[in-house]
This record gives structure tokens, sequence and C-alpha cells, in this order.
């Protein structure tokens, strides 16, 4: 009835820089804002990388064009738009042979007509090149992001365009009669014809889903409070959830490029179960953030691999899956592995090579928890408050050493964990995600544009919605202020009810969350809202898993297992045929398709009613 498609075609162009041909029209003057943006450097890791160059504008100079016409910060015409000066710039493109274009003119949020008249024009005289609207890819102030983040979309358009109407058509084919959706950064999906429009909101969308789901699992057990913990072969990615709710942002970056779209608020770190550990020149081990990728892949697939990587670690202690194929396919191989870690032992100067894995996937593990603590501890969140939800293959194979490091004392494994991010887009609801720039003091004068401003992007949310085929039975809404205080650079987004916000609430609400976030407030200082944010969400049907216990002995083995130490005659067990609410003590090892849970000594797991593995901590 229903196919949801989670994609990473934009993202691979993007970092591979193999999208359209691209030209981009701006207001006189500012042809150059893309390349000169706000003056930093971008670099990724840190400000004193002495080779670290900014890569070059996705759009070359010579396709950048000043076009004459301007409008004022109100919206107000200053300067009608020149269509001359356009007829000639349509020629040059059409010869230089540009496939999109990418169109940002000053104050464009506050009046579109320029924009709009530019893409009539462009239409008669281009048939057939994708154009880009800034008001319509990002409908807000700050000119650069929203610039960088227009031309970004423009770039990937015809790429996600043709790929998109071949799918299809591919599906039409085979009798699928259902509609087609695409995952959005923001954590919901959208249509088709809206991903092939805006193709930019789906290029961070890859480990959303998994958050979905794991918002759904933590209101069935009725936990409010959760961390997501995705470990797969290349990274790990964390996400903190408060009140059920994932935090999202609309500040991101990609390849040092700024990518102004709603994106659910996740954390990646390079460790995975690919990452390679290696020694460098001061001798020390490291591990990551190189993977081996799935070809050659890690030592025991047998696919030509070399560098021992945290699988490999893992498979030598013995806590990886040896009974059940990995992914239903690889059967690992232990022998392979131990020259190569042996190896590596000798080189760091460790005399047991079981020592030398362990420490491995400790490394591993502390880089994660330093993923955590970023989005939880030094955002004024406590960890120990919060149920992890581990998976991904290699999420519940480390979980509890992440949480014993962490203080979390609560491990949710859900069904089918290895591939919990595809269950997630079939949980993911239909979003549009609209925003008003405003630019208001918080006082009572103000509010009533406040008020205003969410009634208009309801009725938009409604419309769009309505279009799509979704009925008002199925249709809420979810308001949001961006605040800052007057002078700041940037915003703080604050979920309010209603369209009738009181002054006083929301600046009670915007200190409340200033505090949590930055450890202090300042009350006596004046804020202003920059955006207004709306929601539009259609609920859709959630997936229904049924457990099912099969039969026979829940224990496939009893085998030695390097926890701190080698301890013999460690149980593993077929999640399958595990019994629901039957305690297991570690240590153990329960083995499934698609991932493994290794619980270790001092703590106790259980399968729950809703077929998730709970693991609890006894030790404090």
């Amino acid at each position: 009835g229903r196919l949801v498609h989670g994609t990473t075609i934009g993202t691979n162009a993007i970092l591979e820089r193999r999208g359209a041909v691209t030209a981009l029209l701006t207001t006189g003057g500012f042809r150059d804002l893309l390349e000169i943006g706000r003056t930093r450097r971008m670099a990724p890791n840190t400000l004193f990388d002495l080779k670290f160059r900014r890569p070059p504008p996705l759009v070359p100079r010579p396709l950048r064009f000043d076009v004459p016409g301007r409008l004022l910060a109100s919206g107000e015409i200053f300067e009608p738009l020149d269509r001359e000066a356009l007829r000639g710039i349509a020629s040059v493109l059409a010869a230089e042979g540009v496939r999109s274009v990418a169109v940002c003119y000053l104050h464009s949020y506050a009046n579109p007509v320029h924009e709009e008249q530019t893409r009539g024009f462009l239409a008669e005289l281009l048939p057939g090149v994708s154009v880009s609207l800034s008001h319509e890819v990002v409908p807000e102030y700050r000119e650069f992001e929203r610039m960088s983040t227009t031309v970004l979309n423009a770039y990937i358009a015809p790429l996600l365009e043709t790929y998109l109407a071949q799918l299809e058509a591919a599906i039409r084919a085979r009798g699928c009669s259902g509609g087609l959706f695409v995952m959005a950064s923001g954590g919901g999906v959208m249509s088709v014809a809206r991903a092939k429009r805006f193709p930019v909101q789906t290029v961070l969308s890859g480990p959303a889903g998994g958050v979905t789901d794991s918002v759904l699992m933590g209101r069935a057990i009725g936990a409010s409070h959760l961390i997501t913990y995705d470990m797969g072969g290349t990274s790990t990615d964390v996400c903190m959830v408060r009140d059920l709710r994932a935090r999202v942002t609309t500040d991101n970056v990609i390849t040092g490029l700024p990518l102004k779209v709603p994106q659910v608020d996740i954390n990646t770190v390079g460790a995975g179960g690919g990452s390679v550990a290696w020694v460098d020149p001061d001798g020390q081990l490291r591990v990551g953030p190189r993977s081996a990728g799935s070809r050659p892949g890690p030592i025991c697939y047998g696919r030509g691999g070399s560098e021992v990587t945290v699988t490999d670690a893992n498979l030598l202690l013995q806590r990886l899956a040896m009974k059940k194929p990995l992914g239903g396919k690889i059967r690992p191989v232990r022998e392979a592995v131990r020259p190569a870690i042996r190896s590596l032992a000798d080189r760091v100067g460790v005399a047991d090579e079981f020592v030398m894995a362990d420490g491995i996937i400790r490394i591993a593990v502390a880089k994660m928890v330093a993923s955590i603590r970023e989005i939880s501890i030094a955002r004024g969140h406590d960890p120990r408050e919060c149920v992890l939800v581990a998976f991904g293959g290699a999420g519940p194979m480390h979980a509890t050493q992440i949480a014993e490091e962490l203080g979390i004392s609560d491990i949710l494994v859900p069904p089918l964990a290895g591939n919990l991010s595809a269950l997630g887009l079939l949980a993911s609801d239909i979003r549009h995600e609209l925003a008003q720039t405003l630019l208001a003091r918080i006082e009572p004068p103000a509010m009533g544009r406040v008020a205003k401003a969410f009634r208009e992007l309801t009725d938009r949310a409604r419309d769009r919605l309505k279009a799509e085929g979704f009925l008002e039975d199925v249709t809420s809404f979810e308001r949001s202020l961006d605040i800052r205080y007057r002078g700041q650079a940037f915003e703080v987004n604050i979920p309010v009810e209603g369209d009738e916000v009181p002054a006083s609430e929301a600046l009670q609400r915007f200190h409340t969350t200033y505090a949590r976030m930055y450890g202090h407030a300042n009350e006596d200082q004046e804020a202003e809202i920059v955006n207004v944010r709306l929601g539009g969400v259609a609920r859709t049907p959630k997936p229904a898993l049924c457990m099912t216990v099969g039969s026979g002995d829940p224990v496939l083995e009893k085998r030695w297992v390097f926890f701190h130490q080698g301890i013999e005659g460690v149980p593993v067990y077929d999640r399958d045929r595990l019994p629901p609410e039957e305690e297991i003590r570690g240590p153990g090892i329960i083995e499934e398709t698609g991932a493994t849970t290794v619980i270790f000594p001092g703590w106790i797991c259980r399968r729950d009613a809703q077929d998730n593995l709970r693991l609890a901590w006894t030790r404090h």
C-alpha cells in the first residue's frame, strides 16, 4: 500500500561533486557571496589545520550572474527586475549547457515576486532546465545560508528527478499500486513529487528512520528520554530524544557548505564495525575513522581484507555471532584474524593478542561515549535519565560497555535491530516543514503577528496535505518559535502550543531552555522572535510486529568468551527462542540475523512483551 524510500543519491552527488552544471542568479553586487560566505574557513575539525583548503563553490564564478533589480528588507520593490538582462543571461546559460539554475535574490523571503518572475521568464527561454527558488527552498533570512542551500538543491535536482522518475516507473511496472514516499532529513517522509522539487531535504536523511522508530518504542515502554545509538559498518550515529521529541536543527554543514534545512540532530563519529585499527607515527594505537568498507571489508569476511577492524577484534574474543551467518550470508573465519592481531600487538608492545583485541574495542567505545557526551552532558542533559536504544548491526554488541561508561542502567535492543532504520521509514509520518521570518521583540503587540503567521502556515500545510490525499482526521500541526537574545547571531527553537502564544509564556520557555543548554539565562535582557515554524503532519499506519517464540532449546552452545578476562562456558542464545520475561544473567551472547547482543557480567537481560531485549545493570 505504501513504499517509503531512503536514499543517499543526493548526498553522494554532493560529496563526489558529480551534480548538474548549475548557474546562480542573484541580486546585483552579490554574485561572490557564495564564495565569500561569512569569511570563515569552515575547517571541519580544527581552526589550526594548516593544510585545510576550502572546497571551491559548486557554481564557478563565470556561471554566477548579477541581475539588476532590488527589494528592500520590508519586501518593498526598490528597483524592478530587468527582463532584458535576464534575456542576455539566458542565452549564456544555453551556450554553457547549464541544466539547473539557482535563483537567490536579496530579501526574497519577504517578497518572492522577483524570483517568481524569473522562473516564468526562464521557463520560456530555457524549457527543460530545472529552476530552484530560494524563497521556496529556505523561506528565511540570512542570505548566505539561503543561497548555499538553494545552490545545493539546484545542483542535485536533475539527478534526483531522473532517479526518482525511473524508480516510479520501475515500481509501477511491478504492479505496486501504493504511493511512493521519500525519507526527509527532518524525520518525516514526503511525497515523491516534493522530493523532486526539493531534493536537498533528503541529503541528511540516512539515519533519521532509526530515530523515528526508537521514539515509537520509547512510547510503547513508557520511557520519555532516550539516547539512540546506531552503530553500523563505517560510523556510529547518536541522537538525544527528550520527552519523546528528537531535536531538529537547521544549522547544518555538508563538506563545508551550509545546509539550512530541518534535520534530526544526529551526531556521527567514525567508529563502526569496519573501522580500521592502526598505529600512528608515535606508536599509539588508533581506531578509525578510516573504514575497511564492505569490500574488502574485515579480514574475517574472507574478501581480501588485510587490516584489523573492530569486527575482527570481536570475532577473536568470540563475542560475534558464529552460529548465525552475518547478514544471513557471511560466515566469519576466526583463525584468519589471529596473525594480523598478533602482528599489531607486537607493534604496540602488547603481550597478549586477546588484550590487544579488547583494547581495540575499548578505544572504539571511548569514541562513541565521547560522541554521546556531546549530545547529552555538553547540552545540559543527564544520560543516566535515559534509556539507551541500541541498534544497527554492531550497536547491541557494544551497548553494555557504553552504558557502563555513561552510568546508564537501562538498555533497549529492538526487534530487527540490524534493520531498524529501514523499519523506521514505515513508522515515519508525512511532514511538511514551513517557516516564516518575523524579527519581532517578544512583547504583547507582536504576538498578534505570531498568531497570524501560524494561521497562514497552518492553512498552507493543510492545503498541501489535502492535495496529497490526507484527510483532516489524520493531520496535526506542530508549532515552534526561533528565539534569541537581541544582539545574538543564532537562535534557540522553542516548541509552543496553539496559535495564540502569550508573550510571557514564550519568554519564560526561552529562558528555561537557554539555561538548560548553556548553564545560565539573561532574564533581564531583551529577546526577539526570529522565525515562526510549523510542521504539518499526516499520521500514517505504523508497522505491527508479532512476537513469535521458536521451539527448541534457546541455548545454541556454550563457549569461551573474553570479557575483562576469558570466561569458559558462556551460553550463546538464539533470540527467536528466548521465552518472554525470563531473566538471563550475564555473561551471555544473544544471536539473531543482522545483529548480536553481548551481555557483559553484571547485566541482566529479558525479552519483554514488545519483543525488545531489555538489559538492566545490576552493579552501581
